[in-house]
């Protein structure tokens, strides 16, 4: 039996958050399921993916709302993964061979906060979107002024899913 989809169109308009470095912190970790991986030179295969979303402060000036920016990986804690190489940046340091064969619970990230560089991209149809390029712990001297930030909710697509 096939998902009900229906297609309509959609000539959406959104703020990309602005480029440079900001504290954010991280406010969700999405299961994004299983994708489709097809790289060169190699069979395509299904591979779990993840979304770690980031709350800066930054919010749009028609409507309020926070512009939130998010960075999407495999899950994988492999030792050329991204993710791995992501999560060892923002905490300072190295995953020991017991660490990731324990495993690295992802859900327990929500709440830290990074200094993250945000870098604009065009996407094919000439559209500019925020990427995450890095992300470091943040300097424990500005770590005392940092508010946390409530009242985040998926957006309703999300809990539509």
């Amino acid at each position: 039996m096939a998902d009900k989809v229906t297609a309509k169109n959609s000539d959406a308009k959104f703020k990309s958050h602005d480029e440079g470095q900001f504290v954010g912190q991280c406010v969700d970790c999405v299961d994004l399921g299983e994708c489709v991986q097809d790289f060169a030179d190699k069979p395509k295969y299904l591979a779990q993916k993840c979304a770690l979303v980031f709350r800066t402060g930054e919010k749009n000036d028609e409507s309020g709302e926070f512009i939130d920016v998010s960075a999407e990986f495999t899950v994988s804690m492999g030792e050329k993964a991204n993710l791995r190489k992501f999560l060892e940046q923002w905490r300072g340091k190295p995953y020991t061979q017991e660490q990731v064969d324990e495993g690295v619970p992802l859900d327990r990230l929500v709440g830290n906060w990074a200094l993250l560089t945000i870098a604009h991209k065009k996407s094919a149809k000439g559209r500019t979107y925020a990427v995450i390029v890095s992300g470091v712990g943040v300097p424990k001297q500005m770590r005392g002024g940092l508010t946390p930030y409530t009242g985040y909710v998926w957006a309703k697509y999300m809990e539509e899913k």
